[in-house]
């Protein structure tokens, strides 16, 4: 980051884009994924970028992420190692700031955990909440050896669901991010006999449209995510005396019995 603002400030009138895959050793589909998720942009203003990296060192939320990390990963151990990758928030981005609580983040398949921030001590406690959903990704991943490749609809509803269970049962009903929220019980169980269920084996980006929502398919906005931990409640309702560690390496079927 120190060495994409100053070769900006050295070469003003220069190739933005290029000085940033430079610095970050991207490739320009990374790049078109990481501006998608969340990360600054390379257009915007120079100064206001410093004086946010300013604040990201002073907050040190870098170390904040780490030390999180190590102790989820000293309680429930995972077999990849995580890579671990920071980016401050674009500060334009009205969503992730308005319905993220500041944080963006996502977790791969090989490990790599992403989060981008906004540098303010006021989103610590949802950072918190965000890398603590985002290990349990990790965790169960790795425990399944999940890949994109066979991941169906259910196995993605299921992971989503499960995080924010793991979230609730670690941190408490306060850190519980907005996606539960999407549906009402009664919406999540018509939504799932009408909507959901059919397509449950499906995989691929056509599932993204089940997760995040369409207009045209009659979807809601983060129907999937929502869903998908009303199926783990209800089967938490049925298991009232199992173990967050068996709870989370259930295979997705299991959720539907």
């Amino acid at each position: 980051m120190e060495e994409f603002i100053t070769t900006v400030k050295l070469n003003p009138e220069g190739n933005r884009e290029k000085y940033l895959i430079d610095s970050f050793k991207f490739n320009e589909e990374n790049l078109g994924l990481m501006l998608f998720f969340g990360m600054f942009h390379f257009n915007n203003d120079i100064d206001s970028l410093e004086k946010q990296l300013i604040n990201m060192l002073e907050l040190d939320y870098e170390t904040f992420i780490k030390e999180e990390l190590e102790r989820l990963q000293g309680q429930y151990p995972s077999n990849i190692p995580i890579n671990l990758e920071l980016f401050i928030l674009d500060e334009n981005d009205q969503f992730v700031k308005s319905k993220l609580g500041g944080v963006s983040a996502f977790t791969e398949w090989d490990g790599r955990m992403c989060f981008a921030v906004l540098p303010e001590e006021s989103v610590r406690k949802t950072l918190k909440s965000v890398l603590t959903h985002e290990y349990h990704h990790h965790w169960r991943i790795s425990a399944l050896k999940m890949d994109e490749e066979n991941t169906n609809l259910l196995d993605r509803m299921i992971l989503e669901g499960l995080a924010e269970h793991f979230v609730r049962l670690t941190l408490g009903n306060s850190y519980l991010g907005p996606y539960k929220d999407a549906l009402t019980e009664q919406q999540a169980k018509v939504l799932c006999e009408t909507k959901y269920k059919h397509h449950f084996e499906e995989t691929g980006s056509s599932t993204d449209s089940y997760m995040f929502g369409s207009e045209e398919k009659g979807l809601p906005f983060w129907g999937g995510y929502s869903l998908g931990y009303y199926l783990v409640k209800w089967y938490l309702d049925r298991n009232v005396d199992i173990s967050i560690e068996k709870l989370s390496l259930l295979p997705s079927e299991k959720f539907l019995d």
